[in-house]
């Protein structure tokens, strides 16, 4: 089958599309799924350039993506109770099956649902893995913060990024925060009520002509989380007893282990030790500071499915291609890979 894949370390500008084995189910809950769209996350990306190899070993030809919504064309014994051949799903799939930009992808049951009825293959595909990562970051606020997160304000830099388009939906719709405070650059900012609807982000910060420590009151946000970056520039204007959950420095806390099994001890030992160094930083505001490991989960994307189809989260999507333009993904991945100018999500189309 053609499935996007590199024979080595490398940036969007050498990948290939390959000739590679169709999986085959082995494990009882196992799904094969015809892959009819799959997206490009940064995760894909940079983890392709090698810039996790000191810490983490891959095998070649390597596939890339991780998000797929397409059809059912088999399953394991454990699985007919739930799916069958014909189901359309969307999932996430975990790293064992890790190939999405294919033509036929395996995932789980326990990471796969049902795709939203109201949405193409095309918009399902895009959601995924942004989706549970922004799902799952809200949540846990919801949870930790005493209240909750309902009336409170949060503060998503990136608000049209592909984690960002969903997190400030999630907040504003389903959360039912208060205030949603985002960062954007100018020929953004001009599209974001078109984009996502009106209503749902309630200041907009023009990232390049302003600092948003300075733009924002001081002790006057909730939740922050951040997608870029900035958290410790931004402590001042967190609430004492407020969160930070941050998707964008290095991993650490007691997940690290578990999701990074074969991480070497000084390596893990190293981003723990620069984890509890901003743990402290934050800790003199009063502040609690963690990182998030966004895992696959078919139940988390069963709630999603729901508000989709009610149109309370919209997919935005910035670039779409098929497999056989190998440039267009070339271009589209490199966009990905810089983290600038694009919207939404990238995806491949590929039946």
């Amino acid at each position: 089958m053609r499935s996007l894949s590199i024979h080595r370390y490398c940036t969007p500008a050498d990948y290939s599309i390959l000739n590679v084995p169709k999986p085959e189910i082995k494990a009882s809950d196992d799904i094969l799924i015809e892959v009819h769209a799959a997206s490009i996350n940064p995760v894909d990306v940079k983890v392709a350039s090698g810039v996790a190899k000191m810490v983490r070993s891959e095998t070649f030809p390597y596939k890339i993506g991780y998000d797929v919504s397409g059809v059912v064309i088999a399953v394991g014994p454990a699985v007919s109770s739930r799916f069958k051949p014909g189901d359309e799903v969307y999932s996430c799939v975990p790293e064992r099956c890790r190939g999405t930009v294919s033509e036929f992808a395996l995932s789980t049951a326990a990471a796969t649902a049902l795709k939203p009825k109201q949405l193409s293959h095309v918009q399902a595909g895009s959601l995924p893995l942004v989706s549970l990562t922004a799902l799952q970051a809200l949540d846990a606020a919801d949870v930790e913060l005493e209240g909750g997160l309902e009336g409170r304000t949060v503060y998503i830099p990136g608000g049209l990024s592909g984690v960002g388009t969903v997190a400030i939906q999630l907040a504003k719709n389903i959360f039912k925060v208060d205030t949603v405070i985002t960062t954007l650059s100018p020929a953004k900012i001009a599209k974001v009520h078109e984009i996502i609807g009106h209503g749902i982000v309630d200041q907009i910060i023009d990232y390049t002509k302003n600092d948003p420590a300075k733009v924002i009151p001081k002790g006057s946000v909730d939740f922050m989380f951040d997608t870029m970056g900035g958290a410790m520039g931004a402590l001042s204007v967190m609430k004492p007893g407020g969160m930070i959950i941050t998707i964008a420095s290095l991993p650490f806390g007691p997940d690290l282990r578990r999701v990074m099994p074969d991480l070497p001890v000084v390596a893990r030992w190293a981003f723990d030790a620069v984890g509890s160094i901003a743990q402290r930083r934050a800790s003199r505001y009063k502040v609690r500071y963690s990182y998030l490991f966004a895992h696959e989960s078919g139940k988390d994307l069963e709630r999603l499915a729901d508000w989709l189809d009610q149109a309370m989260v919209r997919p935005v999507i910035g670039r779409v291609t098929c497999l056989s333009n190998l440039a267009g993904i070339k271009d589209g991945a490199q966009e990905v890979f810089d983290g600038k100018g694009g919207i939404g999500k990238f995806v491949v189309e590929v039946k």
